[in-house]
């Protein structure tokens, strides 16, 4: 590996070999990882259960015992992924 020197900044230069198979594999994976990391939008059920690791029927479980952050908007459950962040951080996953 080259390295660039700086005295504010130390940088390690590589170069990575990927087969076009394992750059698409990357590719769908930043692509995954940038969308899970946006809190723009609302999450519906399925979308919650799959942002928390867990299944729709524990999403509705934790919301009839008010327990997990959500809104209503004409009769659907929906969830902001900031809030379910900051319940996860809580310590209530």
């Amino acid at each position: 590996m080259a390295r660039t020197h700086n005295a504010d900044l130390e940088r390690e230069r590589f170069t990575l070999t990927l087969t076009s198979e394992q750059e698409d594999a990357l590719i769908e994976r930043v692509s995954e990882r940038l969308q899970e990391s946006r809190d723009d939008g609302f999450l519906d059920v399925p979308g919650a259960a799959q942002y928390l690791s867990t299944t729709a029927k524990a999403i509705y479980a934790l919301v009839e015992r008010r327990q997990l952050p959500h809104h209503r908007a004409g009769g659907r459950l929906l969830f902001d992924r900031a809030d379910l962040r900051a319940w996860v951080r809580q310590g209530n996953s």
